[in-house]
């Protein structure tokens, strides 16, 4: 019982986080319109910019993407972990059976079967994260800077 708590739990944090990330994507288009008052107001960006223009840009650099990256791979790793433990035990009940159903460490509930369920889990987890990342980083969004530079006409 305490595990499906500390399971639900973990549901109510993801939702809590996903619920920060929609606050972020929501304000993000009136943060723009203030960080583009200030850049102009200070000289950082020439009155040349449209604000339209800098606001898309700003959105496509500044937005919480790689969080929304995170949280979706976080929901998905949270969903697939009983999926996950049922098959892992699935291959090892039958590679017990196989091996002759022998009493002992290689039956299930022994510290052995539950140390192989844990790396199991890491290693799917970690490598579907690594897909994840690998896919953010390969299509990651500009820098501001290099944006500014672009809409002011000064690509090098």
């Amino acid at each position: 019982m305490q595990i499906l708590t500390f399971y639900a739990l973990m549901f109510v944090a993801l939702g809590l986080w996903g619920v920060w990330l929609i606050m972020k994507w929501r304000e993000l288009p009136d943060f723009s319109n203030a960080v583009y008052n200030s850049m102009v107001e200070k000289g950082l960006l020439s009155d040349s910019v449209d604000r339209d223009l800098f606001k898309q840009s700003f959105i496509r650099c500044e937005a919480p993407l790689a969080g929304t990256y995170r949280w979706v791979a976080a929901l998905v790793s949270l969903i697939a972990l009983p999926p996950l433990i049922m098959a892992f035990n699935w291959i090892w009940d039958f590679l017990w059976r196989l091996g002759g159903a022998v009493e002992g460490p290689m039956q299930r509930g022994y510290m052995f079967h539950s140390f192989m369920t844990f790396v199991f889990l890491m290693a799917i987890i970690v490598g579907f994260l690594f897909l994840v990342t690998s896919h953010y980083y390969r299509n990651a969004p500009p820098s501001l800077r290099s944006e500014i530079k672009r809409l002011e006409g000064k690509d090098s």
